[in-house]
């Protein structure tokens, strides 16, 4: 969620100038989210993210059954010129957590990582997208700064299709060590149905976040 990114796309030599433009997405999404642990915990999360003309914004809310719950409120900058795009943001949340990037940093309080990424990294990747959208792309992202090596190396493909369908895939490696010394080297995998305004996402991950947790998650909501 807290995202640096500068990643290289390989551009078709054909411009899309020549076709159309796509209509403008609807600025608002909401999304449901029920999240099941191996140890027996669940957790619900809330999120409305809000897209200016350039930014983004999003506010949210995270429960679980165990007692722990946060809220956060987010602002992502969205710079894209040619090849170069670039993506500072900054996030707050109960319990006293703040993160922001341009070079990626937090303030190392306690959070609950949604994005099921390290937060605390440095990025790097490459990918292709042709004029219709469809993009495959890999990219790394690694902790650089509590040197746990938490690596996470992702295989991403979406792809539209007729009747205003569109699928993505994501195939996640993740290695490196846990907080407690857990040694984690193992593949996570997501899947998203979009139809117009409507999508749903399932992923299952061996172990969310670099705990021993095994966990399914199930999201789905509208834009609006």
């Amino acid at each position: 969620m807290l995202v640096a990114l500068l990643i290289v796309c390989l551009r078709p030599g054909t411009g899309a100038a020549a076709h159309d433009p796509p209509a403008a997405p609807p600025p608002n999404k909401l999304t449901l989210s029920y999240y099941d642990f191996s140890s027996g915990k669940e957790g619900v999360d809330i999120n409305l993210r809000h897209t200016f003309k350039s930014s983004t914004a999003w506010i949210g809310g995270y429960r679980e059954n165990s007692g722990f719950d946060q809220a956060r409120v987010g602002y992502q900058y969205d710079y894209h010129h040619n090849w170069l795009t670039f993506i500072p943001s900054a996030q707050a949340a109960t319990r006293g957590f703040l993160g922001v990037s341009v070079y990626s940093d937090t303030n190392l309080k306690p959070y609950w990582n949604l994005g099921f990424d390290p937060n605390d990294y440095l990025q790097l990747g490459a990918g292709y997208h042709d004029h219709a959208g469809n993009t495959m792309s890999v990219y790394a992202i690694r902790d650089n700064r509590l040197h746990t090596g938490q690596t996470n190396t992702h295989l991403f493909f979406r792809r539209y299709l007729p009747e205003d369908w569109r699928l993505t895939l994501d195939l996640v490696h993740e290695h490196g060590n846990g907080d407690d010394g857990l040694a984690v080297n193992a593949w996570a995998i997501s899947g998203d149905v979009d139809w117009r305004r409507w999508f749903a996402r399932v992923a299952w991950d061996p172990h969310v976040n670099y705990t021993p947790d095994r966990q399914v998650r199930v999201a789905a909501g509208l834009r609006f």
